[in-house]
């Protein structure tokens, strides 16, 4: 009989997978960003922009399963602050902000 995956293991995979995405392009940017003027080189552009951004929103993605659910366990007050910080999240990542 064929094992069956669950909605809990896709779950896991894809927060395993964005937290991967996510520690990638954070190392590819620091060093590029950071490490390669230091030498004088300087490598930036829309590019660059766009890979920030995607690694925001798999960083977003790796957390906030883990996030909810904690918030959601602790009560209604746990949440609407869960909900408020996901919002900001979204939209700091979207106009560049951090």
């Amino acid at each position: 009989m064929a094992k069956q995956r669950t909605e809990r293991a896709a779950r896991a995979d894809l927060v395993r997978i964005c937290s991967y995405v996510a520690l990638v392009l954070a190392a590819v940017l620091i060093f590029i960003n950071n490490l390669l003027p230091l030498i004088g080189i300087s490598i930036s552009g829309q590019f660059f922009n766009i890979l920030g951004l995607i690694k925001d929103i798999a960083l977003l993605i790796g957390i906030s399963f883990g996030a909810f659910a904690f918030a959601r366990a602790h009560g209604k007050t746990w949440l609407i602050i869960f909900w408020i910080a996901f919002v900001l999240y979204i939209a700091s990542a979207i106009m560049g902000l951090f």
